[in-house]
């Protein structure tokens, strides 16, 4: 794991975009991106990938005598996940964030760009039926709906 290096006295929403290792309750970890959370600490995770040690893994950790080294661990990637807050026992910061917030927000600006151009477009192609202008069909009906003559 890398060295990620965050305030001691930092709270949830100074994660946000952060990668997270959750630990709940059944024995779980659960790694992904914090997108949002709640008052009540659930959590949503994005590009989230759960992992665990299945029951006959743990028989060996169990024991005292057998090799520790090779235990297989189960992953399973879920994309978006909700992870309800009254089972997470414990968040640690796995990584910072790939973008930074500078870089996050300029995207955003990019994007409303691009809606608004694809908006004006919109509004200059119904200006144009409005004046009169005819415009080619660009679709044709489908099999069996033309008219007959």
């Amino acid at each position: 794991m890398s060295q990620v290096q965050v305030r001691q006295d930092a709270r949830l929403p100074d994660l946000i975009g952060f990668r997270l290792r959750v630990l709940t309750q059944d024995g779980r970890v659960y790694v992904g991106e914090l997108l949002a959370f709640d008052k009540f600490m659930n959590l949503v995770l994005k590009n989230c990938i759960e992992e665990r040690i299945p029951r006959t893994q743990l028989d060996k950790l169990k024991d005292d005598n057998s090799d520790k080294t090779n235990i297989k661990v189960e992953k399973r990637t879920l994309g978006l996940a909700i992870l309800r807050g009254e089972q997470v026992l414990s968040t640690v910061v796995q990584d910072k964030p790939q973008l930074s917030k500078r870089e996050r927000i300029d995207g955003v600006k990019k994007q409303e760009k691009k809606i608004d151009k694809g908006r004006r477009s919109r509004n200059k192609q119904a200006r144009d039926k409005k004046s009169g202008k005819i415009e080619k069909k660009k679709f044709q009906p489908p099999p069996g709906l033309r008219k007959r003559v």
